[in-house]
């Protein structure tokens, strides 16, 4: 066993000695097995020191409320007081794999019970959390097991995980994970293939030959060279240690040596040497720094580059260029383990699975370093190949697979943003029918596969926006620029027109977005007050789209009508740059609406719907001023009509986007 420590199972009790995890897998197995009786019985044995009931007791606690959705909220204390008698079962689930897999398993309660908040004290004021009888949720944990590779509970029951590894990332297993996986995907996935002779970028450092016998240097190229090369995503962190610009590019394109390069450049050189591969591309090398003009013209190409590049190499654990590639990892991790035997009685197998505590911080994705940069995006979406490495282990990335070190079920589709079927869709590759899902409202019944396919690719388009807002950004300007080069290949794929983040197509349902929490404080620089304000572009923080599938599957609504749409832009990334003017001409049904506080419950006002204000520091300043409400979609069969809220600017029929609307009805 390497990289987790080891317990016996001596120290569980009569309940978890008996646990089969052949009964929690297969397709024709219950896949639910009893555990403890009750919250109590399960607390007793905790107290009596059986180390897999108090993971099971952790996880339990580690339950989400449908309220907040936020982790670590529960008090199971008070639950199992007030609620002592409820069973605890245990569920295997595959994950991605075939029912005969294990990648964990589940831990559910009979019944659901009131949300529960520890922020609150009762009516009673003795502290206790306050229950909310409206809102109840099933009490549900996640325990993850793993077993070695060579154990018969891995290759004869099924347990896909492995242990975490010790090493930092540099070790030759570790690069035997990258090299199994580029095999894999060079030789087997069809919509993997990527430009196997590009052209390289105007500037790339070229590394020399395999053997390392020459230091690295800045070679210009004139984009007339022909090259597998290497790109890097990496966070800047404020200033980055090594840049190019006008007065030291000689010298970098005489050498540039490897003790003058930051930790994370040296890694990535390394890492690319391993490969194979001559050349690296890493952008602040690159790209004059204290160039305008160079840095417009080298954006102007930012997605090819990253389109046209053979791997991407991501540091994700760093936070800056210091942090490095290849981190220190934790050596032990708390674990118990339970005895594996398999239900062959002619040749009956015996082994070992182990199981995590569920206390142990495991490396969140979306909370990494690089997965919080907003420029990261697009060099995620539009590499055909991506190996990352995190503060716990390797992890794999390429339009076909997704794959981590530890074995552990890792799917891009279990994301909020299906990052792979939006991939597979900027090469017009893509199982449509099956990526979609969770439209809210009336289809049409006429739909042809080829409209339903590019509803598909809109509702990636907006959860692509909704994943890019809660991204942070060092500057402002930057908002739709960092999104430019995926936004190209949206436009080349679908043939859609784009302006201001939206699609001319689609702008009547692009336009209905809403802001989730509040104004982002960060260190942003601002965002351009050009951008129009009926773009999602305007706004410094999380938006969310309600109609994430365009109108394109809904029956028509002529509420609103789009009359004339324009767009001026600043810089050298044209339609896809900054916005100097953006205007909209719309064609509806508006109807004047005053924002007042209901202190009078007599006042004869009533409640319309829900406004949600674009800016909400505007409250107060909008209290008794005139708003106008324009209608942009009806609602039909169950859905509840939307609409943006404006105030007048200038002439009689000039207005300024404040807000959404949504109506407290459903037609």
């Amino acid at each position: 066993m390497e990289g987790e420590a080891e317990t016996t199972n001596t120290s569980l009790c009569d309940v978890c000695l008996t646990i089969s995890l052949d009964e929690m897998r297969g397709p024709n197995c219950d896949r639910m097995q009893p555990h403890q009786p009750s919250y109590w019985a399960l607390k007793q044995s905790v107290k009596q020191g059986c180390r897999l009931c108090g993971f099971i007791w952790t996880a339990l606690g580690q339950s989400k409320s449908s309220s907040d959705g936020e982790p670590g909220t529960l008090v199971l204390e008070h639950v199992s007081e007030r609620y002592p008698g409820r069973e605890i079962s245990l569920v295997g689930w595959g994950g991605g794999c075939p029912d005969s897999y294990l990648d964990r398993l589940q831990v559910i309660t009979s019944g659901e019970i009131p949300d529960i908040s520890d922020s609150e004290e009762s009516v009673d004021g003795h502290g206790d959390p306050t229950m909310h009888p409206a809102h109840g949720f099933a009490l549900s944990g996640v325990l993850d097991i793993f077993a070695d590779a060579d154990d018969p509970a891995a290759w004869h029951g099924g347990v896909t995980g492995r242990s975490l590894p010790m090493s930092d990332g540099s070790s030759e297993t570790d690069f035997a994970f990258v090299s199994c996986c580029l095999d894999d995907c060079l030789s087997n996935h069809v919509s993997c293939h990527a430009n196997q002779n590009p052209y390289l970028p105007s500037r790339v450092l070229d590394l020399g030959p395999f053997d390392r016998s020459h230091t690295p240097y800045l070679l210009e190229t004139s984009g007339e060279m022909r090259a597998r090369y290497a790109t890097l995503s990496h966070c800047w962190g404020g200033n980055v240690s090594l840049t190019t610009t006008t007065s030291n590019l000689p010298a970098h394109k005489h050498a540039v040596p490897m003790p003058s390069m930051p930790p994370t450049f040296q890694n990535a050189v390394q890492i690319t040497r391993q490969l194979g591969l001559q050349y690296l591309w890493i952008d602040s090398l690159c790209i004059l720094q204290d160039s305008r003009e160079d840095w417009e013209t080298e954006s102007l190409k930012m997605g090819i580059i990253y389109r046209d590049s053979f791997i991407t190499i991501a540091a994700r654990a760093a936070r800056n260029s210091q942090g490095g590639c290849f981190i220190p990892r934790v050596q032990k991790v708390p674990s118990c383990q339970i005895t594996y035997r398999s239900p062959s009685l002619r040749n009956p197998k015996t082994g070992e699975i182990f199981i995590r505590d569920p206390a142990f911080p495991l490396e969140r994705i979306r909370d990494t370093p690089l997965d919080q940069r907003g420029w990261v995006l697009q060099e995620k979406m539009l590499s055909p190949r991506i190996i990352y490495y995190g503060a716990q282990q390797l992890y794999w990335e390429c339009r076909e697979r997704s794959v981590r070190q530890d074995g552990k079920y890792y799917d891009m589709q279990r994301e909020p943003l299906r990052y792979t079927h939006f991939k597979q869709g900027l090469d017009l590759y893509a199982p449509y029918r099956s990526a979609f899902g969770g439209f809210h409202g009336p289809v049409k019944p006429d739909l042809d596969e080829k409209r339903l396919e590019l509803a598909v690719r809109m509702g990636q388009w907006y959860r692509l926006v909704e994943e890019y807002s809660r991204r942070k950004l060092t500057f402002g300007s930057d908002k739709l620029p960092a999104i430019a080069g995926i936004a190209k290949e949206f436009a080349r794929t679908t043939g859609r027109g784009y302006i201001a983040g939206l699609w001319r197509e689609d702008v009547r349902i692009g336009i209905l977005w809403r802001r989730e929490g509040d104004l982002r404080e960060n260190d942003c620089t601002g965002i351009s007050q050009k951008l129009p304000s009926w773009s999602w572009a305007r706004f410094d923080g999380e938006v969310s789209f309600w109609v994430r599938s365009g109108g394109l599957l809904m029956v028509p609504d002529e509420s609103c009508t789009v009359v004339d749409i324009s767009c001026r832009t600043t810089d050298s990334l044209g339609i896809y740059g900054d916005v100097s003017e953006a205007k909209i001409q719309l064609r509806g049904h508006v109807a004047p609406v005053f924002c007042t506080t209901l202190a009078d419950p007599n006042s004869g006002l009533k409640r319309f719907g829900e406004m949600i204000l674009d800016d909400p520091r505007l409250g107060l300043d909008l209290l008794d001023v005139e708003l106008f409400c324009l209608l942009v979609y009806a609602g039909a069969h169950g859905s509840r009509p939307m609409g943006l809220a404006l105030r007048r600017v200038g002439d009689a029929l000039t207005f300024l986007r404040v807000g959404y609307v949504l109506d407290s009805h459903q037609y």
